[in-house]
C-alpha cells in the first residue's frame, strides 16, 4: 500500500449499508474533483468508480453475514497522490480465501463474486487478523493521473 512520506487524508466512519461507504469514498475523492489541475480532475474520475465498488463489496459483505455486525464496522478511507486506499473493519473471523477463483454461475453461483471482484480492481489486498477478534481488510485501489 503506498505511504511513500505523502500524508494521506483520512475519511473514518461507520457505514450503515454500501450506499453509506460508497458516499464516503467519494467525500474522500472530492478534493481531486475540485482541484484546478485537469490531471488530478481525472484521476477523480478514473478513480471514483473502482474505489466506490470496493468500498461497496467490503462493507456489504459485513451487512450480508448480519447486521448486527454493522455497529462494529469500521470504514477508513486515505487518499494519496496515486491511490485510495480503503480499510474495512469487522468483528467476523471468517476466513477470506488469498486468491479467490472467479464465481461460477453454474457450480456455486455468484458466491464469492465481490471478493473476487474487489482482487480484479484493486491493486493490493490484505488481511490482517486483529489480535482482540475480527479482521481489517485494506484494499488500495489505483488513480491515475499525476
Amino acid at each position: 500500500m503506498e505511504g511513500g512520506g505523502t500524508d494521506a487524508a483520512n475519511r473514518v466512519c461507520r457505514p450503515r449499508s454500501a450506499a453509506e461507504a460508497r458516499q464516503e469514498v467519494e467525500f474522500a475523492l472530492y478534493p481531486l474533483r475540485c482541484a484546478p489541475d485537469a490531471r488530478y480532475r481525472t484521476a477523480h474520475l478514473a478513480g471514483v468508480q473502482d474505489a466506490t465498488l470496493v468500498a461497496s463489496e467490503l462493507v456489504g459483505h459485513v451487512l450480508h453475514h448480519g447486521a448486527a455486525l454493522s455497529r462494529d464496522c469500521f470504514l477508513v478511507c486515505s487518499l494519496y497522490r496515486d491511490e485510495i486506499t480503503i480499510s474495512v473493519t469487522d468483528p467476523c473471523d471468517e476466513p477470506l480465501p488469498a486468491f479467490p477463483d472467479a464465481p461460477d454461475p453454474g457450480r456455486t453461483g455468484l458466491a464469492g463474486g465481490g471478493w473476487w471482484l474487489v482482487h480484479q480492481v484493486a491493486d493490493q489486498v490484505q488481511v490482517v487478523q486483529l489480535a482482540e477478534g475480527g479482521r481489517s481488510i485494506t484494499a488500495a485501489v489505483p488513480l491515475s493521473g499525476p
